[in-house]
């Protein structure tokens, strides 16, 4: 080869070199370019849609991978409207429950700075005692609407403790039957006084893993749920069964019951029947019960009876 075919070759070479290179700077500049406007689509919240052949590539490397970034984003922020949204409602819910007793602790104050301006220092002995006896409406109404805030405000406190795992669970292997007796002692007084008449039956041993605070408190949630809603004078059967994998613990009245479909909803947080007209609540005690048994790692039933409720609580042997 002579020396002018020898140039001419290499500058083809430098040539086609450059054309290479300058054909697949353009490539690499329209993918950054592409990749640029993928990304002022995510921070402008239009969605994506890969449009590059073949995963050899690096636009489609990119393109998938900011396919995921978005995915993870839509991902959380639903999520965080989510939690938005039940912290807006359970706000309303609790300013909703809350209107009822404020409002009665204002109009019974109110009634009673009136009563406390109009008696006079020598009023009759009769007037004096028939004053009394409204004073002493008053203050009991009073306390019966400090009472329900008491319950509302320490419900909420647990409720909001067990979501957001600020109390743990402490399970030990303990006596199931002593923890099931304690609740039985706190329900006895509000039994009494509807003369309600508990039959129980219970085997002569019933050990498992449980925290027996937190499921006293389920237990007791459920027993008051029974009480609440049996007529004056009626019965509530409670029964510890086991088998191979849980604990049953049934509580069944003869009460007012549900209506169909409403088996899982009663769960629900400040969710009460449609049977339910004059009875006192607020929808927070199953509930509770309920997350509570789930974090013992069992779960709980319900089944509509005819008379009444069958409330079944699932615990792991």
């Amino acid at each position: 080869m002579d020396i002018a075919a020898w140039i001419a070759f290499m500058i083809g070479i430098a040539a086609g070199g450059s054309i290479i290179y300058i054909h697949q700077r353009k490539l690499r500049m329209e993918e950054l370019e592409k990749a640029a406007a993928m990304t002022e689509d995510i921070l402008a919240g239009r969605k994506l849609r890969t449009t590059a052949p073949g995963d050899e590539l690096l636009l489609a490397r990119i393109e998938n991978q900011l396919v995921r970034i978005q995915e993870m984003l839509d991902g959380r922020r639903k999520e965080a409207e989510k939690s938005r949204d039940e912290i807006q409602k359970l706000i309303s819910e609790i300013a909703h429950q809350m209107r009822t007793p404020l409002t009665n602790i204002e109009s019974y104050t109110g009634f009673l700075k009136d009563m406390a301006e109009i008696a006079e220092p020598k009023s009759k002995e009769r007037e004096s005692e028939s004053n009394a006896e409204i004073s002493l409406q008053y203050v009991t109404a009073l306390e019966e609407s400090e009472r329900k805030l008491h319950f509302l405000v320490d419900s909420f406190v647990k409720m909001a403790r067990l979501e957001q795992h600020i109390i743990q669970i402490r399970k030990n292997e303990r006596n199931l039957l002593k923890t099931i007796q304690n609740t039985f002692g706190q329900i006895q007084n509000r039994a009494e006084k509807k003369q309600i008449r508990f039959h129980i039956t219970m085997p002569e041993q019933a050990v498992c893993i449980h925290d027996s605070n937190w499921l006293g408190e389920a237990v007791f949630n459920v027993l008051d749920n029974a009480v609440k809603y049996s007529e004056s004078g009626g019965t509530v059967e409670v029964s510890l069964k086991q088998n191979e994998m849980y604990l049953k613990l049934q509580v069944r009245d003869y009460g007012i019951g549900i209506d169909a479909g409403e088996e899982n909803q009663i769960f629900r947080r400040f969710y009460r029947g449609r049977r339910v007209t004059g009875q006192e609540g607020f929808g927070i005690g199953l509930y509770l019960a309920r997350e509570i048994i789930n974090l013992h790692g069992g779960f709980m039933l319900s089944k509509r009876m005819n008379p009444g409720l069958l409330l079944e609580m699932n615990l792991p042997v």
